[in-house]
């Protein structure tokens, strides 16, 4: 066995495997990225029901591990993941409609549940159109457009905490500029309150979105979306651009021609790439402009 690789219990594999649960050893983290970076978790264990998950988050408290979407927003270790990377499958992807709510697991496409909104003339989260990864994710890390949030049409979220099943009210959970209160639990399923469409105008405003990324965004590339969240005073795209940043490549990585807050893989990017040119950046603001940026991706490192 590699050195520094983790082992779990045999009886726990056994158990999880009994329980629908799909346990992968060493698979390669690039498979599970938008960035199409990082080496290997020591397991990767898909969770389809909610029995499975009690029973893993009642067993795994001595070992490290973490909840993965997909992958839209994450910088994994070249070195892989020295843990258990969890992912919710099954059940855990349905989607219901009642009246103007929608309840939808945490491994839901955010996407497809735009889609059903539309299809039953519900709006509100126009404000996420095009953009990846899951429900859980999305409203973990409040997704959503420059003046609009995720966050704003949630009504409640389903959660566990210290292995304890716990359903969270709207007033019990604070949302914020890229981040919500809901770090130390793992979220099951989010009840969204939407408003019926009117004018029948959320289509425009979709494609208007949509187009918006298309235009300004280098979607044709492996990347992860914007790599720091934008100070509150400026766009950190164009203090990027005026830093004469943009275009600057390491190895695989470059930060993008379109998008300054973007950095793609050109194919053969490394972790220590991307994260030299991350480092570059910060450093060349806080000189330039003297304004500390914080980072938007996850950064996972191997141990």
């Amino acid at each position: 066995m590699e050195k520094g690789r983790r082992v779990i219990n045999v009886n726990l594999i056994q158990e999880l495997s009994l329980l629908g649960c799909k346990i992968l050893k060493n698979e390669p983290l690039c498979r599970h990225s938008s960035f199409k970076i990082g080496g290997n978790a020591d397991f990767f264990v898909e969770i389809p029901n909610e029995k499975a998950l009690l029973y893993c988050l009642e067993n795994i408290s001595s070992y490290r591990y973490m909840i993965l979407g997909e992958g839209s927003n994450v910088l994994f270790s070249d070195n892989g993941y020295r843990g258990i990377i969890i992912t919710l499958t099954g059940e855990f992807k349905n989607i219901e409609v009642c009246q103007k709510e929608i309840l939808a697991g945490a491994g839901a496409s955010v996407q497809q549940v735009l889609n059903i909104a539309l299809k039953n003339n519900l709006v509100g989260l126009e404000c996420v159109a095009g953009v990846p990864g899951t429900v859980g994710a999305a409203v973990y890390g409040n997704a959503g457009s420059k003046n609009m949030w995720i966050g704003s049409f949630v009504e409640s979220v389903e959660v566990y905490k210290d292995a304890k099943k716990r359903c969270l009210s709207k007033d019990q959970i604070s949302f914020n500029y890229r981040k919500s209160s809901l770090a130390s639990c793992v979220i099951t399923r989010v009840k969204f309150l939407l408003k019926k469409d009117t004018k029948n105008d959320s289509l425009d405003v979709i494609y208007a979105n949509i187009q918006n990324r298309l235009l300004t965004q280098p979607l044709d590339m492996p990347n992860v979306g914007s790599i720091f969240k934008n100070p509150s005073v400026c766009s950190i795209g164009k203090l990027i651009e005026e830093s004469n940043l943009k275009g600057v490549q390491v190895g695989g990585a470059k930060i993008s021609d379109k998008h300054g807050n973007f950095i793609v893989n050109t194919g053969q990017a490394t972790s220590k790439d991307v994260l030299t040119l991350i480092n570059l950046i910060k450093e060349t603001i806080k000189l330039k402009f003297g304004i500390a940026l914080e980072t938007e991706v996850k950064i996972v490192n191997d141990k």
